[in-house]
């Protein structure tokens, strides 16, 4: 009923007030929330390929799932088997309006009620949000009596009262073997479960099916058929903010050149090549198509687990904010700034993050946005707030030094981003040298290189007793195998004097580089270890570079090789 007065999701508090005086602001409850988001999600799971863990949950009131299998089975069901009752258990009351207006003898279509409780004319005029009701849902705001649909839904079968919430028709409900009728089951049963109505979309793809899901709230669905013709009728007239990823400032932008509509992505693609990012652009032309990259839905690479462990789309970034009333101290601010960073961290359980941003609403409605990128990657409370404290910090100071006053804000928020699980973190630091011998000792799984056998390395260390603690030399060999040594010959090393299997001249120089560079290395310290200590003279020679004296051979290489 409010947004019929223009309060929105998201509106402030005040504005709504205004809006419609007889506002009602009912305090969030995030405990049964989340318990209701589990009663939907396991009505969906018996339907999803995989069952729930097959499910995409992107939040607690949107989930993606695919149907494929469940409709190929479907096909094959008796009627007994998609029949159900309006009831959360068989032996619970029937979920029916009993309303004393609702009694009369009408049809769900017609089922309208006059309403005069105001002298004054209304700002906002009651219209029905279904197509489908009599001429006579829409009356004038001069009208002294508006007439208002008591029906919630389009769907006789599925519609609700206005003013109960229970459904209008009763009676079971006997559901098809379509992909319609499967989607028509679930909201059902989820109403059943819930007693909430839902609104589907019906697609190809993820990206069409959330965009449908908009078009016949609330208490509805829509159906794109998996055709190329279908999909390019339904999304090229749709206004360009209908897509996800696309806001106020980017519809604008785009709009100055032009594109007001999906279709203009196509016509103006020569334009949003020179004016768009690479990435934008690939996402505009998939856009034009319809096209989305749905790897969970088609079964194709891993799942990715969502913090809560059903699998969900891969998260970039996680936040949190709080609105409160203005406020302008720098100690509280700074103690509610501490309370969002212990609130990330709690939900960034599996995962690290590099890049802390600051959201900053002033009572003004100015919304700032601050970031600032952390050294390395990481899950600590304090790490997080040291980083936000500077940033609100900052803003304080700019905030006296431009305006010559506080900052106020009203709302505050923290998020951080590029997001990557505890497991992968070590992967995008910088490599130490012991680490890159333990996984040499290790051999390691999953990197050719360090996938060793142990009977395959050895440590060598020369006999200069001095070396023996300083230089320890790691050499790792493959055996050959029965294969290779069918097309290698036999040589010494005149070097190391080791007997070698090689195929050919660049690994006997490959070899001898490496023997050299050894052996340079360990003449090069030997020498420093027994040289006279340096006099104590102008011309000190500490860190004078000794030249490398060139290794002498006898003849061409070719001598060392034995063909067998």
């Amino acid at each position: 009923m409010a947004r019929r007065y223009g309060v929105r999701p998201a509106m402030p508090g005040f504005l709504g007030k205004k809006l419609c005086p007889q506002l009602i602001i009912v305090p969030p409850d995030f405990v049964k929330y989340t318990e209701v988001s589990r009663l939907v999600r396991s009505v969906l799971g018996e339907y999803c390929d995989g069952g729930a863990s097959g499910l995409v949950v992107m939040s607690l009131d949107e989930v993606y799932l695919n149907i494929t299998r469940h409709l190929m089975e479907r096909a094959g069901w008796p009627p007994d088997r998609r029949t159900y009752w309006p009831r959360v258990t068989p032996k619970t009351p029937l979920l029916v309006c009993r309303c004393a207006k609702n009694n009369k003898d009408s049809t769900v279509n017609d089922f309208l009620v006059t309403s005069s409780t105001s002298n004054s004319p209304s700002k906002f005029p009651f219209t029905s949000s279904d197509k489908d009701s009599s001429k006579d849902s829409t009356a004038s705001p001069s009208t002294p009596s508006s007439i208002i649909s008591l029906v919630v839904g389009k769907d006789e079968a599925l519609a609700t009262c206005l003013l109960c919430g229970m459904l209008i028709k009763s009676g079971p409900r006997v559901f098809g073997t379509s992909a319609e009728e499967a989607v028509r089951e679930m909201r059902f049963r989820i109403f059943c479960a819930t007693k909430l109505t839902c609104s589907a979309g019906i697609a190809p793809n993820s990206l069409i099916a959330k965009i449908a899901s908009d078009l016949n709230k609330p208490n509805g669905q829509y159906l794109v058929e998996s055709t190329l013709e279908a999909v390019e009728a339904f999304i090229s007239p749709l206004p360009i903010r209908k897509v996800p990823g696309i806001g106020y400032v980017t519809e604008c932008n785009l709009k100055a050149f032009g594109v007001e509509r999906i279709v203009d992505l196509w016509k103006r693609r020569g334009s949003l090549y020179h004016l768009a990012s690479p990435t934008a652009l690939n996402y505009y032309m998939r856009i034009t198509l319809g096209h989305c990259e749905d790897e969970w839905a088609n079964g194709e690479g891993a799942p990715v687990l969502g913090f809560s462990g059903q699998r969900s789309a891969c998260q970039k970034s996680m936040s949190t904010e709080r609105t409160f009333q203005d406020c302008s101290d720098p100690d509280i601010l700074q103690a509610k700034c501490r309370q969002l960073c212990i609130s990330l961290v709690k939900d960034m359980k599996e995962a690290h993050g590099k890049t802390v941003t600051m959201k900053l609403k002033l009572d003004t409605f100015e919304v700032r946005t601050r970031s600032q990128t952390l050294p390395d990657y990481t899950c600590s409370t304090e790490i997080i707030f040291q980083c936000a404290s500077e940033i609100l910090k900052d803003e304080a100071k700019a905030e006296l030094a431009n305006n010559s006053r506080a900052l106020t804000l009203r709302l505050m928020g923290v998020r951080i981003s590029n997001l990557v699980p505890s497991a992968m973190c070590q992967q995008f630091r910088q490599e130490t040298l012991e680490s890159a011998f333990d996984r040499g000792f290790k051999g390691a799984q999953g990197k050719e290189n360090c996938e060793v056998p142990a009977s395959t390395y050895h440590i060598e260390i020369q006999d200069t007793s001095i070396l023996k603690t300083t230089l320890p030399t790691l050499v790792i060999e493959k055996e050959p195998t029965a294969k290779d040594n069918s097309n290698c010959s036999t040589t010494v090393c005149p070097v190391c004097s080791k007997e070698l299997k090689l195929k050919d001249l660049e690994q006997m120089n490959d070899h001898l580089d490496t023997c050299l560079s050894r052996q340079t290395v360990l003449e090069a310290v030997q020498e420093t270890f027994t040289s006279p200590q340096p006099s104590t003279s102008n011309s000190p020679s500490v860190g004078v570079k000794r030249p490398v004296r060139p290794a002498s051979f006898d003849g061409p290489l070719d001598k060392y090789f034995k063909i067998e």
